[in-house]
């Protein structure tokens, strides 16, 4: 039970992960970043303003997604486990 008391406990964050700098996801998440500033580097104010609003928006649909996508992940291994666990017998082919 050690991981539902780290759960309980707040040692444990589903939704924080970290990477290796040299990842295909850090370097993907650079080149989101030198695109992002170079855009950012051709908008008027008015634009900027739009465009951290879209990005907020964003952001929130992403943390939506990711909980939705983390919950059925979840619940999807636990009914593997159970069914693992049900001791049924196995169908002959």
């Amino acid at each position: 039970m050690q991981v539902l008391e780290e759960l309980y406990m707040g040692d444990i964050h589903p939704s924080e992960r970290s990477f290796k700098m040299d990842s295909q996801y850090a370097r993907a998440l650079n080149e989101v970043v030198k695109a992002g500033d170079a855009l950012l580097g051709t908008l008027t104010e008015k634009q900027k303003e739009q465009f951290e609003a879209y990005m907020t928006a964003q952001r929130e649909v992403n943390v939506l997604t990711d909980c939705e996508t983390f919950c059925y992940a979840f619940r999807l291994g636990a009914k593997i486990m159970m069914d693992v666990l049900s001791n049924s017998p196995i169908k002959k082919i």
